[in-house]
């Protein structure tokens, strides 16, 4: 969360500005001290005292509440109102609590003595003269780090090593090998990541033909994330609930869910633990381009406890490569018939993925109540942990694997084949329901079969009388002994659901495909393409300048951008009737709704009605001719698409867990990228390359965690450095601080709370109005001038007006709703020398209008300041070409607001606006009615000037559909 934050430091000169010493976020609180030494000197000091080193244990341990816990009452649950005001309050301090927090009592409860993290611990036992490992200077370490960040060979090494360059340089090298340099960076001198092991895992069907599962252990990968102290400020460690003003729900990371909080249940989690909530990710990938079949199975793990920014971004290391699972290529048996051939070794695939994560989750089944397992936070403390698995990420394929389940049933409800599209709501499923599912075919299949358990025949069997009843081939879940006390997992409520397979392919497969067999006619071209084609461009936004039906391979940003565009696009297409609309907005709107980064009751309860509406107008796909089937071209009835039923569960997701972002295929695939495909780049490309992998990612995580380790070690000197000298650094800093800032200067947004950037020295300096009219074309800009003049209070035109300072463009600081989404820059507009004229929205505080929207032309300011001017930053001016009135009622079909150009007789009416009046870009979207080819034929590419009435389109970004739909 982004919360305003004030100066600490009593002499503050902050504290006489206008902003009263309140900075909007800690971004901005940098930027204050690294401008004000004095400041800066004060908080080091208040950093001294309560960052003491770790001290040694002289009494026995003490479990406390962490001090951001309120003490623990009695009654079982305590409530507590924190103040978490908006950034986009300003410069005012906050005042009212905006949400009310409750907190599990006696959650997360730590030890009293610190015993520091494990760099803290390193950097004690090295001492002061090893910055750099076992390697001797900065310059051999950097030919290290080259060396395995740039994934060189062996032997590529060792010819390095041969030239006469090395082998005369004056300086000797710590190794004279490939081989001994690895071994360095091997030692105990760098940071270790957790050990790889190897197991045989043997099939009873297949007793001679054992597979080799590599893994890790679970609770080292676990202390190894619970530990790092990269994540110390981006670690919860206990459940809360948040409660907003009305006091409904607030769902938004893992902690706000009713999961954590169900497994900090007394009956499950020991009294005081820190419960770690266990996130997995599988995924099957294809390790070769194009030929040679090569194929892995990665499981990465990640734990709740790290926020899901932090998770989401792949460079923080967040997650870890826990195993590869085996893959059984080849069965070396013979079958009674092709059916058994062509089936049974998917089906003994299954059964090898259940029994190798059987191996690798059994650790966790050795917890204990009585004596939980201890580690040390990213903090340095101790505490009791409760580790449980309470989220795994995997496309429909794989969940339908993890669950034991059948093809095409739904993996939340009962739902079965044929029964995917009906509007009743079916019990829902369970671990419990599972289990007892696949006993009764075990009870069933004894009273028919004499194959031995065991047997291919018997497997086979089996397989076939599950399949009946919606049923995978597994026999023995890997999470069967969960679902029992203590742990009573629910593998079901485990599932996260996939925002990138089952919401935004699913967009792109059947919603966009159907349309295109709806609205482009055989033989003509595409009516899709070019109403693409005719969108408007967008600063920081794709634009389909060819369309989208050459688009062969679909990323995820391909996917997302459309998205962007197309229920304008489509609206209004010769065959786009109001209902097939009407579908289409339904979808988008659950599938935004969907990829909220919060949630509340309201949005929770609208998503359920978007999808219901989309469930209701949905048979208009088929009742138009557009879902016909590939292969035969034939008219296929029903949806029986799981894709399209999942998504009336995830309200229910969300309360458990927290909001989808946090959960998605998205953040995998990359992570096959960069721990995964290019591991299998480095290798020989030969039976061992699953070895070679494994040591090549091996020696990455140790180089990146040394590294990590080695700057925060230098910070820590330079910081030790500057608290030892303080005088001396005072005498230092006098002369570099920054220059008393002149009155007429482009404003800070950090230091003076605007919400806007522009470039420290404008575009066009000093230019006479006169030529501005000219250049931009604003023929009555000095009368629409003038008025805004007179409006201030002045008699006309003050002469400083006649020479401007001109910007071609402005990043305006988006407002943002509630403290749960992040802060956004936005770049607008006004360059004539491109003829990019950018749409923006106006709020002049006016409470009986809606909004102002224009279209941006200038961005100036007098050259000299005007006589008297207490406040400098309010004559950024901005000129707009105004909008029609937005209106309160919306498109019925599209829900869209429609908007047109103002005039003034044959003229844009204009208006001067103060730049700060402007709050964030205005997405508009062109109104085409009718065949698109039509307007094709206009020149040039597509712009504002080419159209007169527009939609306004919530749907440009996540942020823009929650502030404009």
């Amino acid at each position: 969360m982004s919360l305003p934050i004030r100066c600490i430091n009593p002499c503050c000169p902050s504290l006489r500005a206008p902003n009263n010493g309140w900075l909007k976020n800690e971004h901005a609180l940098h930027i204050h001290l690294g401008r004000t030494p004095d400041c800066l000197a004060y908080w080091a000091a208040a950093d001294n005292e309560a960052n003491q080193p770790p001290q040694p244990q002289t009494s026995p341990p003490v479990l406390v509440q962490p001090p951001f816990f309120e003490p623990t009452i009695p009654s079982g649950e305590h409530e507590e109102d924190e103040q978490m005001e908006s950034e986009d309050s300003g410069s005012h301090a906050p005042s009212e609590p905006s949400f009310r927090i409750l907190d599990y009592p006696g959650a997360a409860l730590r030890y009293t003595d610190r015993v520091g993290t494990d760099w803290e611990r390193r950097k004690a036992r090295e001492g002061p003269d090893r910055r750099y490992g076992p390697f001797a200077d900065a310059d051999e370490y950097g030919l290290v780090k080259w060396a395995v960040e740039s994934s060189q060979s062996l032997a590529a090494i060792n010819g390095l090593l041969r030239t006469k360059y090395v082998l005369n340089h004056p300086q000797r090298l710590s190794f004279a090998s490939a081989d001994a340099m690895r071994a360095l960076i091997e030692s105990e001198a760098f940071p270790a990541p957790p050990r790889w092991k190897s197991a045989q895992i043997i099939l009873r069907e297949l007793p001679s033909q054992p597979q080799t599962l590599y893994y890790r252990d679970i609770h080292e990968a676990i202390d190894y994330l619970f530990g790092n102290p990269t994540f110390a400020e981006s670690m919860d460690y206990a459940p809360r609930r948040i409660f907003d003003a009305t006091g409904k729900r607030v769902f938004h990371e893992f902690y706000t869910g009713d999961g954590w909080w169900d497994a900090q249940a007394s009956t499950k989690a020991p009294p005081g633990a820190t419960v770690i909530p266990l996130i997995l990710a599988s995924d099957k990938t294809t390790l070769t381009s194009h030929t040679g079949g090569k194929n892995a199975h990665p499981l990465y793990l990640t734990i709740g406890n790290i926020r899901k920014n932090v998770r989401a971004s792949i460079n923080r290391k967040a997650y870890i490569l826990l195993a590869y699972i085996p893959i059984l290529e080849t069965v070396k048996r013979k079958f009674k018939n092709k059916s058994m051939k062509t089936k049974l070794p998917g089906i003994l695939n299954k059964r090898l993925y259940h029994k190798s994560l059987s191996k690798i989750l059994l650790p966790l089944r050795a917890q204990s109540q009585d004596r939980p397992l201890e580690t040390i936070d990213s903090d340095g403390y101790r505490r009791q942990t409760w580790r449980i698995l309470m989220g795994w990420i995997a496309d429909m394929e794989e969940v339908w694997t993890i669950l034991c389940l059948g093809h095409f049933v739904c993996p939340f409800c009962e739902a079965r084949k044929g029964q995917l599209d009906s509007k009743e709501e079916l019990p829902a499923r369970t671990s419990s329901s599972i289990l007892a599912g696949l006993a009764a075919v075990r009870s069933d299949l004894a009273m028919r079969s004499n194959a031995g358990i065991g047997s291919l025949e018997d497997t086979w069997a089996f397989a076939n009388a599950a399949k009946k009843r919606g049923l995978g081939s597994v026999e023995e879940p890997c999470w069967g002994w969960m679902a029992e006390p203590p742990w009573s997992v629910d593998i079901v409520k485990v599932i996260s659901h996939d925002l990138l397979h089952w919401y935004h392919k699913a967009f792109r497969d059947y919603i966009v495909t159907w349309n295109q067999n709806i609205i482009d006619l055989p033989g003509r071209q595409s009516e899709i393409d070019v109403r693409l084609r005719l969108q408007i461009p967008r600063p920081g936004f794709r634009h389909f300048t060819n369309g989208i039906s050459g688009i062969s391979q679909w990323t995820q940003g391909d996917t997302r951008d459309l998205e962007k565009e197309f229920l304008t696009a489509v609206a209004g297409a010769p065959q786009a009737t109001a209902r097939l609309i009407t579908a289409n907005r339904a979808y988008l709107d659950y599938v935004y709704l969907a990829t909220y980064p919060y949630h509340t009751e309201d949005t929770l309860l609208e998503a359920g009605r978007r999808v219901r509406d989309f469930e209701a107008v949905r048979d208009v796909y088929a009742d138009l001719g557009g879902r016909i089937s590939d292969e035969t071209g034939e008219a296929i009835e029903g949806f029986q698409i799981p894709k399209l039923h999942v998504p009336r569960h995830f309200p229910e997701y969300v309360r458990w867990k927290g909001t989808l972002d946090g959960s998605t295929t998205e953040t995998s695939e990359r992570l096959h990228i960069d721990l995964v495909k290019d591991g299998w780049r480095a290798t020989n490309h030969r039976e061992t390359h699953l070895l070679q992998m494994i040591r090549w990612l091996d020696l990455r995580e140790r180089m990146e965690s040394f590294e990590l380790y080695r700057e925060w070690r230098d910070g820590e000197e330079e910081v030790g450095d500057r608290k030892r000298g303080e005088e001396a650094r005072e005498e230092v800093t006098v002369g570099k601080r920054t220059k008393t800032r002149r009155a007429w200067a482009v404003p800070d947004p950090a230091e003076d709370n605007v919400d806007y950037k522009l470039t420290k020295r404008p575009h066009l300096t000093a230019k006479p109005l006169a030529d501005i009219l000219i250049t931009y074309a604003l023929p009555n800009l000095l009368a629409d001038l003038q008025d805004y003049c007179v409006g201030k209070g002045l008699a006309g035109i003050p002469d400083v007006f006649a020479v401007l300072d001109v910007w071609t463009h402005v990043h305006i600081l988006l407002p943002i709703p509630n403290d749960f989404m992040k802060p956004e820059w936005r770049k607008v507009r006004a360059n004539a020398q491109e003829n990019m004229y950018d749409p923006v929205l106006v709020d002049e505080g006016d409470a009986n209008v809606v909004g102002l929207s224009g279209e941006l032309r200038l961005i100036f300011r007098p050259s000299n300041p005007l006589p008297g001017s207490a406040h400098p930053f309010s004559t950024f001016l901005a000129y707009i070409y105004t909008f029609s009135p937005i209106p309160h009622q919306k498109d019925p079909s599209t829900r869209l607001v429609k908007i047109s150009k103002d005039y003034l007789g044959a003229a844009r009416r204009g208006k001067v606006v103060e730049l700060e009046t402007i709050v964030r870009p205005c997405p508009l979207s062109p109104v085409i009615d009718g065949p698109a080819e039509i307007i094709d034929e206009r020149e040039g590419s597509a712009s504002l000037s080419q159209y007169h009435y527009f939609y306004i389109n919530p749907f440009a970004s996540i942020s823009d559909y929650i502030c404009l739909r």
